[in-house]
């Protein structure tokens, strides 16, 4: 049996899909990363990771940045960032945050840095992409799973999930269909032991309809509920 890859996770804001994901027991127990690295300036999910993730949770206080650190607020993350993965001995890099990484971690862990962003790519790149999409009255929103490059939202594509734009009432109806994503992503790019009930697990209890995976990786199972 390979051993899974070791793994670091980048979040931000309020951090709601990985504090969800973690909440689970058996996740945590199953997917459990090197390192958890957060830059978000709430104090209730920086004690929330720090209850889950206790030592591993390496916190970016923008507080405490210089001003030339703040203008530079990209580079310094990015620099942070690429420290932690390799004082943590991680391989590959899961990425929910905002800022954007820069040319020497992206070099150094080329094809191991893996974004997921919330709509469609190649539409509807940058912040706000589920506003964007509803302001241009899409007929569906979604995710996707890609490789970091050094443009923004730009990479290779792994895998997208899909929903239709009329069942839309809140973000977490297209955020919470990036779990199975990352399960797939942990089984067929880590190399973890994922069972296909488990990878569906987050969402059993949804009742609008979805199509996942649209994935480019193998052994993907897709599940379509219309």
């Amino acid at each position: 049996m390979i051993n899974p890859k070791k793994f670091a996770i980048y979040c931000s804001g309020n951090a709601s899909r990985v504090i969800r994901f973690y909440t689970d027991t058996y996740n945590l127990e199953t997917f459990f990363p090197n390192v958890v690295i957060y830059d978000g300036d709430s104090k209730d999910t920086l004690s929330t990771l720090l209850k889950i993730f206790q030592e591993r949770l390496k916190y970016i206080n923008f507080d405490l940045l210089n001003d030339e650190e703040k203008r530079r607020i990209n580079t310094y993350t990015s620099q942070f960032i690429f420290r932690t993965m390799q004082d943590s001995n991680s391989e590959y890099l899961i990425c929910f945050g905002r800022r954007i990484l820069k040319r020497d971690i992206i070099n150094a862990y080329s094809g191991r840095l893996i974004n997921f962003h919330p709509s469609l790519l190649p539409a509807f790149k940058g912040l706000q992409a589920i506003d964007q999409a509803l302001a241009a009255n899409a007929s569906i929103l979604g995710n996707t799973a890609h490789y970091i490059d050094e443009k923004i939202d730009n990479g290779r594509i792994i895998i997208q999930s899909a929903m239709k734009c009329e069942d839309f009432v809140d973000y977490e109806d297209v955020l919470e269909l990036q779990f199975p994503m990352l399960k797939i992503i942990l089984r067929d790019i880590l190399g973890f032991e994922v069972s296909q009930e488990s990878i569906f697990a987050e969402i059993k209890d949804r009742k609008k309809g979805y199509l996942l995976p649209i994935t480019k990786i193998g052994r993907a199972s897709c599940r379509e509920r219309v």
